[in-house]
């Protein structure tokens, strides 16, 4: 055995054979770190106190040490620039303007580091100025738009797979309704807790955001839109053709991030009936054969509602313009309440076989919608 792969004292304390040198513990090590009998306390001590005196060091406020710390591999936060994260962190960082609109926190990329930076911010939310607080909560919007990226991401490999399964099973001759993959939607809905077609929305987001969105997705993933807004984006584009989806996607992710729901929405609907109205047009007729049905649910106050969903918009609108009709003849013939209460009670008695009009003690309206009303 050579001198160097000589391994040292054995387990009982024997020492290596004479002329040949025990193992040095301290080969390797870093430049700079002294041996174990070398290391003076009193001097790290005074050393550190000189350099609080000089300014070079500081004592952590007593916040700066509560609650559990966070440990970041440099890996994770490997497109951060160092010089700036210690600054974040340094005496001028959470306590300072970290979260401020025109400081690094409101342009970081949503991950590790944003989110160390977010949970250690709202768990002393007194100590921010009104900006800074109006900035973590951004924060913490983009950190759940990239949530949602990475959930998208796991459903359209999830997406992928099933497909390979059920082409395998197919071309092995396999029977229908026992092929692998066949029912992705309901196994999805299973596993999210949601209902089948919602669970078939999602894949088809999934599916087409990677593909045919690309620049909505890559937004989705920086944290710049919610997954509403990729939604609202991919609904009416979806019966495009790719390069009219491509077109659609490069104007409205301009646009998404500074509209409300309402304003992108009719937006995207107006720009895809613009760029192809015969597919818009097939879409709409298409969903509306697949997915028209009547809806009742509860509401979150404990009540219920009642809807036509996927309604050809003619029928929406004469249905609507109806219910108002009778609530104004009800109104004229002295029935008590608002016109909203009026209405509603047109519509429950319409969709349960009365007829509103009966509600008047007196003679039918003279008014012309009363009569139409009653007539129809």
């Amino acid at each position: 055995m050579s001198e160097a792969s000589f391994p040292g004292p054995g387990p009982d304390g024997e020492q290596p054979p004479p002329g040949i040198p025990a193992r040095d513990e301290t080969a390797g090590m870093p430049a700079g770190v002294p041996a174990e009998d070398d290391w003076d306390g009193d001097a790290e001590m005074a050393a550190y106190i000189a350099d609080l005196d000089a300014g070079r060091a500081r004592i952590p406020e007593e916040w700066e040490i509560e609650g559990p710390a966070a440990t970041i591999s440099l890996g994770d936060a490997a497109d951060v620039d160092l010089t700036e994260l210690a600054a974040m962190l340094g005496p001028d960082g959470l306590g300072g303007e970290v979260f401020a609109r025109d400081r690094s926190a409101g342009a970081m990329r949503p991950g590790p580091v944003l989110s160390a930076l977010t949970e250690q911010a709202a768990g002393g939310l007194g100590r921010l100025t009104d900006n800074q607080v109006t900035g973590a909560m951004f924060a913490a919007r983009r950190l759940a738009a990239r949530a949602a990226y990475l959930e998208l991401t796991a459903v359209a490999e999830f997406t992928r797979r099933r497909e390979v399964q059920y082409e395998d099973a197919k071309a092995r001759k396999v029977p229908r309704g026992c092929r692998e993959g066949e029912f992705p939607d309901a196994e999805l809905g299973m596993e999210l807790v949601t209902s089948q077609n919602a669970a078939r929305d999602t894949m088809d987001l999934a599916t087409d955001l990677e593909t045919r969105l690309p620049r909505t997705w890559a937004a989705l993933g920086a944290g710049l839109i919610d997954e509403y807004r990729a939604r609202l984006i991919w609904r009416p584009t979806r019966c495009l053709s790719d390069a009219d989806a491509a077109y659609a996607d490069e104007i409205l992710v301009g646009l998404a991030p500074g509209l409300r729901y309402d304003q992108l929405a009719r937006k995207a609907t107006a720009l895809a009936m613009k760029l192809d109205p015969e597919a818009f047009k097939r879409g709409k007729e298409q969903a509306r054969q697949d997915r028209q049905r009547v809806v009742a649910g509860r509401e979150e106050s404990g009540n219920a509602f009642l809807s036509g969903r996927e309604l050809a918009i003619e029928d929406a609108l004469a249905s609507k313009a109806h219910i108002d009709a009778l609530a104004v003849a009800l109104r004229k013939g002295g029935l008590p309440g608002t016109l909203q209460r009026l209405r509603v009670l047109a519509f429950n008695d319409l969709t349960q076989g009365r007829h509103p009009l009966d509600r008047l003690a007196g003679p039918e309206p003279a008014d012309d919608a009363g009569r139409d009303a009653h007539q129809a």
